[in-house]
């Protein structure tokens, strides 16, 4: 009796939780849309702002360079010449 009562309230949670999810899904994508339609909004005013010829310098952070690639410089093949 206790499993069957069991089954019948998983089955319950899990029907409650499908319709939570189905209800709360657009409104979750919607509230994303917007922010990054805001954010794009934002960034072009940014960009009319700017006057012309203004110079900006977006500094980016440190990028380490990778150990394993070594900067050698040019590699020149040469053929002897009999």
């Amino acid at each position: 009796m206790a499993f069957i009562k069991f089954i019948i309230i998983a089955v319950g949670i899990y029907y409650l939780l499908k319709l939570i999810i189905r209800a709360m899904f657009p409104f979750l994508v919607q509230k994303t849309f917007d922010k990054m339609q805001n954010e794009a909004k934002r960034q072009q005013q940014e960009q009319q702002h700017k006057r012309e010829g203004e110079v900006t310098i977006d500094k980016s952070p440190n990028s380490k360079s990778n150990p394993n690639k070594k900067d050698v410089g040019d590699y020149v093949d040469f053929e002897e010449v009999d």
